[in-house]
């Protein structure tokens, strides 16, 4: 490796991860999407997978942020290092992107996509473009001002004074610590004052401009954090719990294809009920508004919709498509079992990011290095092998926040505003989610950041989170006393608990069975 810093090998890694995170979002994409917007809506697909993709990259920005710093040997200071990436430079490019598509380019194609079907392709990017034009005026009003008036950080700083003294002066002989300067003792010795920084010496604040790119980023990390709690630290307990229970509830047999015909009969019948339920209840509403009698029915309508569609993907498992049935089963039943080991890891890994956070990151002094030390003797057993494992460790907090999204979406009360449901996604709800998800995303990184400040020491992402908006005027309190980690692990606790409560009360009730339909 050499030891300028200049490593070739971490762009072509870089390129890899790219082109791989935009097929998983493919993936993602087409098994989420409706039906109706099959072989449609192409834009707000690219946008839709551009999103996800800059999320993504954004937190494995922070393991190649580590991996360019450490190919650059110990003995040549940062300034002359030549290194293979600008990485403040990628940082800020990836913020800056995230934030447009946040406040501009989703926004705009989700109003587009939402007008009306008559209208013309002009009228809507005009109806579109004036919406979004207001949004970013009175978005870029508060953040200027905000930055011109509170646009500062206030830096502590004490201040320490010396003097000068020949050898074998009586100065220099006395001296505790240091010489002291003539205009605070005239025999030449001081005890410490403003000589020594634990004898007292007072603190003063030293104010600078800081950059508008990091207030930007500073504000919009506190939204960040409320979606990073809420969906993380749900994502946190229900990704190991729900792979789990997916092979604990897995199809234990292969049917018959009459009984195949059966029983999907059997479920279009059910949901033509419900449909005509459905209608009834839209009748009543026309005639006397909604009620809360409406309210519940049309609740108990979605539940039993639910549980249909749940019933139709698993009488497709239990009946394989294709010409080589015994394959597809195979396959299918190799699946459930990978769930299994798939729970299994990812439950140790949030057993170990909750450890981490109550050994490392609460006590003050930390109580122990954790994972810092487990990521630092990985690098010394195999080179990028630290690396590698902080990058899976960071790329599963993002996995948290989209499985909490998923599982939870965005409420306002009690109703899901745009849910994301398998097979049955509209783009509006995934461009609304994919806003949600790049959001949480900065709240991710510098969570990371912190979690792991001892591994990832002298990046350039330590320097954005560690000096400038932990010491930002009016924000940097927010950060600096950890309230949101504090409040992060209280409720990804309480998830484990309400999420594994849940599963042990549905494991005693009697199992729905689709051979009884």
């Amino acid at each position: 490796m050499p030891s300028d810093g200049y490593n070739w090998f971490l762009i072509l890694v870089a390129i890899i991860a790219s082109v791989v995170l935009v097929m998983i979002n493919v993936y993602i994409l087409v098994n989420f999407q409706h039906p109706e917007d099959r072989n449609q809506a192409w834009f707000p697909k690219l946008v839709v997978i551009l999103g996800l993709t800059l999320a993504e990259m954004s937190i494995l920005l922070l393991p190649l942020d580590v991996a360019n710093r450490a190919a650059c040997a110990e003995s040549i200071v940062l300034s002359a290092c030549n290194f293979a990436l600008p990485m403040e430079q990628l940082w800020y490019a990836v913020y800056m992107a995230m934030f447009v598509m946040m406040v501009a380019i989703v926004p705009f194609t989700l109003f587009y996509y939402e007008q009306d079907h008559d209208m013309s392709a002009w009228g809507k990017t005009v109806s579109s473009g004036w919406w979004i034009g207001g949004t970013v005026t009175v978005l870029a009003l508060i953040l200027g001002l905000c930055y011109g008036f509170l646009g500062y950080v206030d830096f502590p700083v004490t201040t320490l004074t010396s003097g000068l003294a020949p050898l074998g002066a009586t100065a220099l002989d006395a001296a505790h610590t240091c010489v002291a300067p003539e205009t605070f003792a005239s025999n030449g010795v001081n005890q410490g004052y403003a000589c020594d920084a634990d004898g007292g010496v007072p603190t003063e604040t030293w104010s600078v401009r800081t950059t508008f790119p990091v207030y930007v980023i500073a504000v919009g990390s506190i939204l960040s954090w409320v979606l990073f709690i809420c969906f993380g630290g749900v994502g946190v307990s229900a990704i190991p719990i729900d792979l789990v229970k997916s092979f604990l509830g897995r199809p234990m047999k292969v049917i018959a294809k009459s009984e195949y015909i059966r029983i999907a009969g059997k479920i279009a019948e059910q949901t033509k009920a419900v449909m005509a339920d459905a209608r009834e209840v839209q009748r009543e509403e026309r005639g006397t508004g909604k009620t809360r009698k409406t309210r519940r029915a049309l609740a108990e309508i979605n539940k039993r919709l639910v549980q249909l569609e749940e019933d139709e993907l698993i009488l497709q498992k239990m009946y394989p498509q294709g010409e080589d049935r015994d394959t597809s089963w195979t396959v299918t039943v190799m699946g459930h079992y990978a769930s299994l080991g798939g729970g299994v890891v990812c439950g140790i890994v949030s057993i170990l990011w909750m450890l981490h956070i109550g050994l490392y990151m609460f006590p003050d002094p930390p109580q122990t290095p954790f994972l810092n030390r487990f990521f630092v003797d990985l690098d010394a057993a195999f080179g990028l092998l630290g690396t590698g494992s902080f990058a899976l460790f960071c790329f599963y907090l993002i996995m948290c926040v989209i499985k909490g999204n998923v599982k939870l979406g965005f409420r306002l009360l009690l109703w899901t505003v745009y849910p994301m449901r398998l097979g049955n996604t509209l783009m509006s709800a995934f461009l609304f989610n994919v806003n949600l998800i790049m959001l949480s995303s900065l709240a991710v990184i510098q969570f990371c950041a912190k979690a792991f400040d001892g591994y990832a020491a002298e990046t350039s992402v330590s320097n954005i989170f560690g000096q400038e908006i932990e010491n930002l005027r009016g924000l940097g309190a927010i950060f600096g006393e950890d309230i949101f980690l504090y409040i992060f692990f209280a409720v990804a606790c309480l998830s484990a608990i309400v999420l594994g409560t849940d599963e042990v009360k549905a494991s005693r009730q009697p199992r729905r069975n689709l051979d009884s339909m």
